[in-house]
């Protein structure tokens, strides 16, 4: 080849040479989503906030069309029950453990639980609270059972005295708590009477003073508290004994010891006033201050 084709060819070569290079220097566009991408808060909101923000959108759209928030509930209702009526926390019944025989009917109806029932929507502190509430329960004690039980054990407060307030009777127990409340005084003749205000706070003084009163017990209707103070202690034939505020159960021996040594409560005596110990007072009965009367004339001449 001649010296003119070699420079051809090498101007040739030279000329595809420099169009193949390629300048290794960024777009400006590349250089700027570089710089963008080495900030934190571009990529926080391309991978967070953009994508959240998206479905939040598809997810308003499609709920209003589809009504998808009902739908979830429903389902998860749904699984909520199917897991609390399981056999592992279904409740079929209430057994009450109590010798009482008025208290599995008063507990049934106080607690007014509808089965089945679920473990999981009960509270055994809330159910032992609403039992304790009853008057005639002292205490008692709630537990859920592995065979599908609400098991309710009770101790249950005794009567020892009934209290009248107003026109109704109600049984008290030693610490003057209502137990129950009965129609009529003859439903309990074995247990005593106590009446007037303040009688529930000292029911024990009132059996222990009438187990003072020995041979008296059986003629006593009743003891009447008086102004929140003091003991009458109210006979049969309307005879009452009066009885100090201040050692009551003194007075009520030394009553007791007058009575045995002289038939004091056999004769017409209204009432027995021991409110000053020291000084007692007697009551007649009109029959029986004449008859004293007529016995001082004769026998002392007194004009009475």
């Amino acid at each position: 080849m001649d010296s003119r084709g070699r420079i051809v060819f090498e101007i040739k070569r030279k000329f595809r040479r420099s169009t193949l290079t390629f300048d290794p220097a960024p777009s400006r566009l590349v250089y700027l989503f570089n710089r963008l991408w080495l900030r934190k808060s571009y990529r926080f909101f391309l991978f967070v906030i953009l994508p959240s923000l998206l479905i939040f959108v598809c997810t308003f759209f499609a709920n209003k069309k589809y009504h998808f928030n009902i739908l979830i509930t429903r389902n998860v209702d749904k699984f909520f029950d199917f897991v609390a009526y399981s056999p592992a926390f279904r409740i079929v019944n209430l057994s009450v453990v109590s010798d009482h025989p008025g208290v599995v009917e008063k507990i049934k109806n106080n607690l007014s639980l509808k089965f089945p029932l679920s473990s999981l929507d009960l509270n055994v502190e809330d159910l032992k609270t609403q039992v304790e509430k009853i008057d005639i329960v002292r205490s008692a004690k709630v537990r859920l059972t592995s065979n599908g039980l609400i098991e309710v054990a009770v101790e249950v407060r005794k009567p020892v005295a009934l209290q009248r307030i107003g026109k109704k009777i109600f049984l008290v127990d030693r610490n003057g708590a209502k137990v129950d409340e009965i129609v009529s005084r003859s439903e309990r003749l074995d247990l005593p009477l106590l009446v007037g205000k303040g009688a529930d706070e000292k029911v024990e003084e009132g059996l222990l003073l009438l187990l003072e009163t020995k041979s008296l017990i059986a003629r006593v209707r009743g003891l009447v508290r008086i102004g929140e103070r003091r003991w009458d202690i109210i006979l049969d034939r309307n005879q009452i004994i009066k009885l100090p505020q201040e050692s009551p159960l003194r007075a009520m021996k030394k009553i007791i010891s007058l009575h045995e040594g002289r038939n004091l409560f056999d004769r017409g005596i209204i009432y027995l006033d021991f409110r000053d110990i020291k000084r007692p007072v007697l009551g007649l009965t009109d029959d029986a201050s004449k008859e004293l009367k007529d016995i001082r004339k004769l026998v002392r001449g007194e004009n009475v």
